[in-house]
């Protein structure tokens, strides 16, 4: 299985996939940049990754750490204001064209997305036949009849048997678990190459959450292609992904294998995370206060303000060793069971000055 590739570029042995990564890849991307007019800094920097066919490789962090932005991006659906730049961008080893400024996003003919909110993605007024019918018909060039014996049968490969009463329904008629199934069938009917699932099970509860995502991972397999999965939930990511990469402030800072995710992770950042997910125990040990506004500043970690580990050495450019962008990864492992340090929520502790964010 191919490994992800993390830039930045000023490390030479780790910046940018090699060759025979790149060959035969579903996604290979290096150096992807976007930024939005206006704007002090870049919502995604650098980001580099190559994803194999079957790969299903999670992305997550915290909201608006960049996570939908970089998936937009790779489906070609950002805002047409958006400035997107890359050394390589290539799906199934065929370069792809950027959006340039101005121009109407459009979708890549190889890339599915699966949204978090099936109502307001789904075509209200539309029965669920006549959408999965139209994608079906143009992306694969079947005829109505064949469309329609095949949209019955995408019903039944994501467990909705009433077929006849389904076709016929608009989305406001169906259940919430029932139209996500109905997306995934969607997104999958037209045999994409890279599957983008950005949050979506989000609207679900815990239950319906993972049966969803059982079965979206089943057919991507079943398919061959590969799945870049965005969420917030990490534990989630864990169980139905093989890698992790975590994203702060427009940058990749950690990539680690799922199975791995709590007894390797070793950045600061990706400690804070696990350490801060709910429990039937209290609130999680580790507080992460909010993520401050872009500076616009170069070099140095975006994630010292934020980390007691911070020392002066952090506010030069942070290197890439094992897939961790941080000087303090030593540290971090030798911590007292090799887990975060405890923060107290702010309620009750006395917070200072010069942990507030400018």
């Amino acid at each position: 299985m191919r490994q992800n590739v993390l830039g930045p570029r000023a490390v030479p042995e780790t910046a940018a996939p090699s060759p025979d990564q790149v060959d035969g890849s579903v996604l290979a991307v290096e150096g992807l940049r976007v930024r939005y007019p206006g704007a002090s800094a870049e919502a995604i920097s650098d980001i580099s990754t190559v994803l194999a066919a079957g790969d299903r490789v999670a992305l997550v962090g915290e909201s608006g750490s960049g996570k939908s932005t970089t998936g937009l991006a790779v489906g070609g659906l950002l805002p047409r204001d958006a400035e997107v730049t890359a050394d390589r961008f290539a799906i199934d080893g065929r370069p792809q064209p950027l959006m340039a400024p101005g121009v109407l996003p459009r979708r890549r003919p190889d890339v599915s997305m699966v949204f978090q909110d099936a109502m307001t993605c789904l075509d209200p007024v539309s029965t669920i036949g006549t959408q999965l019918r139209t994608v079906l018909r143009d992306a694969t060039g079947a005829s109505r009849a064949e469309a329609k014996v095949r949209a019955a049968e995408w019903l039944r490969r994501v467990g909705l048997d009433d077929t006849v009463r389904v076709l016929g329904s608009r989305p406001y008629e169906l259940s919430g678990g029932m139209r996500q199934r109905v997306m995934i069938a969607i997104a999958l009917c037209s045999r994409p190459r890279l599957v983008i699932a950005d949050e979506p099970t989000s609207a679900l509860d815990a239950s319906l959450a993972r049966q969803a995502m059982g079965l979206l991972t089943d057919l991507v397999r079943e398919s061959g292609a590969a799945m870049l999965m965005i969420s917030h939930d990490i534990d989630l990511c864990a169980e139905f992904t093989d890698r992790v990469l975590v994203m702060y402030a427009g940058r990749i800072v950690e990539e680690v294998a799922s199975e791995r995710l709590h007894t390797a992770a070793a950045h600061p950042y990706t400690r804070g995370l696990l350490a801060s997910v709910p429990t039937l125990a209290g609130a999680g040990a580790e507080w992460l206060s909010a993520i401050p506004a872009p500076t616009g500043e170069s070099g140095g970690c975006d994630f010292r303000a934020r980390c007691r580990y911070a020392t002066d050495r952090c506010a030069e450019l942070p290197p890439l060793e094992a897939g961790v962008r941080c000087w303090h990864t030593a540290d971090v492992l030798a911590a007292p069971g090799a887990a975060a340090p405890a923060v107290p929520p702010p309620s009750l502790r006395e917070i200072s000055l010069e942990e507030v964010p400018a």
